[in-house]
């Protein structure tokens, strides 16, 4: 009998145990939510390049700091040199880098320049010499006598060009070029009246161009223009200025016209030697023209015509250019 009751209490245990089982008494859960996408690395741009002027050895440069777009924050830009520095002259390249809180980075680079305002070493300048610097244009006399007519153009004169074009570019500087030509005179003539001037308006340069009319009397006309030259030369650099000495402009191709070329080939050729010995700067305006002489000469072919003019100037400003430009 009591075997019976305890198989009995086994089977309503099991009962209880397969009813529990089924009717799901558990805890319920939740749904599990979706992970957030992940944050895209950081870009950067940076500014474009950054150009700048001074009249010292550097400028400060300052810009407006580049802004990274993405990352995971805190997201912190920092540029190598730092805005507001200062920047030497030349190109210097500056490096911008973004570093997000997960450590991934981005760059990019941009240029600063850093240029010197134009400015020359000296200001005051006197161009001496006959009626070439003066600025006088020759046509044919219809009447044939004299054979050309003379007539000053002084707003297309070398030197009123010269001056425009050094003031164009040097603009924060005061730029005089003053003209002391003299028509008709030689060379030989003008030594005291050269010595005059330069010691009365103490130029820092003096430009000559000079010995045309000397050479009407051929070769033996050269020497003591020469001779001349040397002296304006070196009376002008014992007075501190720098001295420029312009060679004598080619004559017209093909047509005789007073001048030979190789009288004044013979002539620039002995310029030289005096530009080498009186430490000058040596402006080869006969160059300049060299390649068509006919389009630079007036009807007499002595005298250039203002396209003439205007390329003595440009020659003797890209000399000054060279010789005075502070770098």
């Amino acid at each position: 009998m009591g075997g019976k009751l305890t198989m009995a209490r086994a089977g309503v245990l099991g009962l209880l145990v397969l009813a529990t089982a089924c009717s799901g008494s558990s805890s319920p859960t939740s749904p599990t939510a979706p992970a957030p996408p992940p944050v895209a690395a950081p870009t950067l741009t940076c500014p474009a390049p950054i150009s700048t002027m001074t009249s010292a050895t550097g400028a400060a440069v300052t810009w407006e700091a580049p802004t990274a777009q993405g990352g995971e924050a805190p997201v912190a830009v920092t540029c190598t040199p730092a805005s507001g520095q200062s920047f030497p002259l030349g190109t210097t390249e500056v490096r911008c880098t973004a570093a997000d809180g997960g450590g991934r980075t981005a760059a990019c680079t941009f240029a600063v320049n850093v240029s010197r305002i134009p400015t020359l070493a000296k200001t005051r300048f006197l161009a001496f010499g006959d009626s070439v610097t003066v600025g006088v244009v020759a046509t044919v006399n219809p009447t044939g006598s004299p054979p050309y007519l003379l007539r000053e153009v002084p707003d297309a004169a070398y030197p009123r060009v010269l001056q425009q074009l050094l003031a164009a570019r040097y603009t924060s500087q005061a730029i005089t070029v003053m003209n002391e030509g003299k028509g008709g005179e030689k060379v030989v003539d003008g030594v005291g009246r050269a010595q005059s001037v330069i010691n009365a308006n103490r130029p820092e340069a003096v430009l000559i161009l000079d010995g045309y009319n000397d050479l009407g009397l051929g070769d033996t006309g050269i020497d003591p223009a020469i001779a001349a030259i040397t002296t304006i030369a070196k009376d002008a650099r014992f007075r501190g200025a720098r001295v420029f000495i312009g060679t004598l402009t080619p004559p017209p191709v093909g047509v005789n016209r007073g001048l030979s070329n190789t009288t004044i080939t013979r002539f620039n050729a002995k310029l030289r030697d005096v530009a080498r010995g009186e430490n000058a700067v040596l402006v080869d305006v006969y160059e300049s023209f060299a390649g068509n002489p006919n389009m630079y000469n007036s009807d007499d072919g002595r005298h250039p015509n203002e396209a003439g003019y205007r390329r003595i100037a440009e020659t003797f400003f890209s000399a000054i250019q060279r010789e005075l430009e502070q770098r």
